[in-house]
Formats: structure tokens, sequence, C-alpha cells
């Protein structure tokens, strides 16, 4: 509200002289001067006398008993107003009451229309931020990071960590529980102030609910603005206003929260197997598993990937527990007595990934569901590995590619080359200046198990002028390639040539 609209509706009864007036701030709380303010906040409406204000300036918004001295206020520069005495306290407590009623229903409105206009959660963050005067970051049941505002630097290593990996620890989460703030709140949209060692901040928050269930947490970082009454009055109107626009805009982003959903979860963000160990016995799971983590190519947004990607997975490969993770799906796949997905299972995966523009790690075989997390890193490894060095496959399993992730690990990748057997260098230089492609040949000879038959259908060439290039090998490199140890460090080699590019 502004200071002239307020000014007439306070004012039928006891006439206001207004001195000055620019409306350029909202007001969005009422104060008495004391005596003890040493600063004025621009959006706050102060009453009472010109002597009681510490400093020469006047406060950007205020109204002052009627005295001589008030009445001789020249070049002003904020909104000023004049009111006789007997009637200052009845005009406080009348702008109170209309700002107070205001600013809750005019700032739910002003939130929701936000988020209506833009269709999403995010302009609702960044607006309640530039009214809180502080950074703000929402948060669903599970801690995940749904959005936060950027209105302010969010500068506090614990939270600036905690936005980059999209999602809280395991093991920060339960230190949350065990604060006493936290145990105490009480089952409301309520605010809680919360302070922890790990982060030099007070935390307001709070939580939202969603037909009586709660789906997530608006919290208020106090850096900029010290947390005050009006932040106590405003954060639930704005955690009401963020539960209104998941429910009606971003519906995906509530969590599921199956039992299989979070256990997935809890391990991913470091539950350790001691602690998960009483909620896996009261599951079931398959004898052979592997993991997923699937990704998505073109990003069409979580909407996308929770109701279309997620939901084509459970059909292709029915039994399979999922949970979202670092913006895309960590997935548990039973694998029965089988050692791996069987050909048709890849073949389908291919199918879904191309259709919906996704990109799918696949780990190695594993016994245990408390392994998940470990395994899934190997799925999304594979996934690195894959985008440098094979990025137009949609499935990538980390059996192929874990021998480059051992190359990727060595402390210095310069000096891979001095682990190639020298046959490849030897054949490198005799193709360059004789226009052969014998470096090729015993390459593909290799990648065919060293069978003629299909080494030559595969380079279109008869088997006479392939086996005319091997010997031509055998000649210049001196390899003897029916010993397994030589096609061994052969194969090696090539892959070395291939991870550091010298294959081009």
């Amino acid at each position: 509200m502004r200071f002239s609209t307020l000014m007439k509706l306070i004012s039928p009864d006891n006439p206001l002289k207004i001195l000055h007036c620019t409306d350029l701030y909202e007001i969005f709380d009422v104060e008495l001067i004391d005596g003890t303010q040493s600063e004025y906040t621009n959006t706050t409406l102060y009453f009472g006398y010109l002597g009681q204000l510490s400093g020469s300036a006047l406060p950007a918004q205020c109204v002052l008993v009627r005295t001589p001295e008030s009445e001789a206020l020249t070049g002003l520069r904020g909104d000023a107003a004049l009111a006789e005495s007997p009637a200052l306290f009845f005009l406080f407590n009348a702008a109170r009451q209309r700002v107070d009623a205001d600013r809750g229903r005019g700032l739910y409105a002003e939130l929701t229309d936000a988020a209506a206009r833009a269709g999403s959660i995010e302009p609702v963050i960044n607006l309640a931020a530039s009214k809180l005067g502080n950074s703000v970051v929402l948060l669903d049941s599970d801690f995940k990071v749904l959005a936060h505002s950027t209105v302010f630097p969010i500068d506090d290593p614990l939270w600036a960590e905690n936005i980059r990996q999209g999602y809280c620890s395991y093991e920060f989460v339960t230190a949350v529980a065990e604060l006493e703030a936290v145990k105490n709140a009480p089952p409301t949209s309520d605010p809680v102030v919360v302070t922890c060692y790990a982060s030099p901040l007070r935390k307001l928050s709070s939580k939202i609910f969603l037909n009586g269930k709660l789906i997530g947490i608006v919290l208020m970082l106090e850096k900029e603005t010290p947390i005050s009454p009006m932040h106590m009055e405003l954060l639930p109107i704005i955690s009401a206003a963020a539960g209104d626009a998941i429910a009606r805009h971003a519906p995906y982003l509530i969590p599921g929260n199956t039992v299989y959903q979070k256990l997935l979860y809890d391990l991913l963000i470091g539950a350790s197997p001691a602690e998960i160990a009483p909620r896996i016995a009261r599951l079931s799971f398959s004898p052979r598993l592997c993991a997923l983590c699937v990704r998505q190519t073109r990003y069409l947004g979580q909407k996308h990937l929770k109701e279309d990607a997620a939901a084509g997975l459970v059909r292709l490969l029915p039994g399979t527990r999922f949970t979202f993770h670092e913006g895309g799906i960590a997935a548990l796949v039973p694998l029965g007595d089988q050692p791996d997905l069987s050909d048709g299972d890849a073949a389908r995966l291919e199918e879904l990934a191309r259709s919906e523009r996704l990109q799918i790690g696949v780990s190695n075989l594993f016994f245990r569901p408390e392994h998940f997390a470990d395994r899934y890193r190997q799925a999304r490894r594979a996934l690195e590995l894959s985008a440098r060095l094979s990025p137009e496959s949609p499935v990538c399993r980390y059996a192929a590619l874990s021998f480059y992730d051992l190359l990727d690990r060595a402390p210095d990748p310069a000096a891979l080359g001095l682990f190639c057997h020298p046959a490849l260098a030897v054949l490198s230089r005799y193709d360059h200046a004789n226009g052969t492609d014998l470096y090729h040949t015993l390459g593909m000879y290799l990648d065919c198990g060293c069978i003629v038959k299909e080494t030559a259908e595969r380079l279109f060439i008869h088997r006479n002028s392939l086996n005319y290039r091997l010997e031509r090998i055998r000649e210049l490199t001196q390899a003897r390639l029916e010993d397994s140890n030589v096609r061994f460090l052969l194969t090696m080699s090539y892959r070395i040539d291939h991870f550091t590019g010298r294959d081009q």
C-alpha cells in the first residue's frame, strides 16, 4: 500500500496535513518512533514526535505530531504528514490494521499472480526474497532444492554447496532433524528460527502443506535484513503461496515418498548401510540388480522427466524402482537370475532413450541394494565417459567403459602413451608414409576376436587381402598376434589411443 492511499483510509475523522508525498515505496510495516532507532526502513511508516528522531534526516515515510517545529519543515524528500497529538495513537492503530490486512492479502495475490503469469514457481521465490529483503530457498520434504532466489547472493558456504548439488546430504538432514527448534516445531506453517553450528546465518523456516500433507519448506537466510516480526508474519503467507504454485503449476515436484523411493534417495545422499539395513530387511528385492542413471539430452523440464520418462521406464522394465536425483532419474532395475540386461531389454531402453530424448547409463551387476549408491555412480560415470568417447550412444554400459574410467584416474594422463605397445606407433607412421590402413586393420582384427572372416566383412575386403595385411603387420611390428598377452597389450594400447585422441 502506498502512502497517499493509506492516509486517505485512516483520516476521515482525524484530518491529516500532507507535507510531502512521493509514493515511492510500498508500506509493509508501521512503527512508533521511540528515540532508540538509529536507522529507518524505507518500507516502514513511522509515527511520533519530531524531537524523538535520531539524526537530522526524516524517515522515508512518517506521520509526525503537529508542532511549530514540524510545521516549519522544508525541503522534504520522502512522504510526511502531520497529525494532532490526541489523534496520533488512533491513527497509528488504524494504519497498522490496514497495513497488516493489506500485506497478507496483497502479498498472497501478488505471489500467486506471478506464478500464474510464468507458469512456474521461480518468480514466486524471487518476489518473496525481494519482499523479505533476504535470500529464499524452496525445498521439498526430502530437502531437495526446488528453487532459490537470485536477488541477493547466497554465499553461505553450506547453502551454496546445497544449491550447487541440488540437495542436502543425509548427514545434514539428520543433523537438522536433531535440532531442538526443529524437533519442537509445531506441525503448522508457523515460522521457526533455526540456527546450527555449520552455518553462520540464522534461518527462518515455514512448512508447506498441501491437503494436510507436508510437501516442502520455505527457508529464509538472515543476512541482508535481520529477522523481524514482519518476516514472521510474511513467511507463512509465502509458504502458502508456494504450495498453491506447486499444486497448480508444478505438481510433479511433490515427492512421491514411497518406501522404495525414500530408501533409494537416502542411499544416494549418503545414508550408511548400517542405518538403512532395517528398512531394507522389510522390503523385497531381486537377487540380481543393476542401476541406471537417466538424463535428458535435450532439456524438456522436470515434468517430462517425471511424468513421461519415469513412467516409460517402469513400463519397459517392470519392477523398476526409482527416485529423482541430480536433475535426472536414478533407477534400481531387477535382473532376476540374469547377469546383465537382456538384449531385448537393452533394445527397448534404446528405443525409449531415442523417443524421449534421454541418455541412459547402466551399471555393472550387483547383489545387495545397499550398494545402490556406488553402482549409480558407475552408471553416471558411464554417461560422463560416453559423452567424451561415443556421444551418439543412447545407452552406455559401464562394463564397456570401465577401462577408460581407470585411464581417467591416472595421476599423469599425458604419460599414458608410454604404456602403449610400440606396434601402434610403427603402423601409424607406416600408414602416414605409404597411404595404407594397417593401423585400423589391426584394431578391427582385435575387436573381432582375431576372426578373419568377421574382420574382412567389417572392413569390406576379401579374406586374402586381409591375410596379406596381417602378414605385413607381423613383418613391420614383429608382434606375435597368436600370443594372448600380446593381443591384450595391443587392445589396451588401442583403447589408450582412443581415450587420448591419438587414433583420430
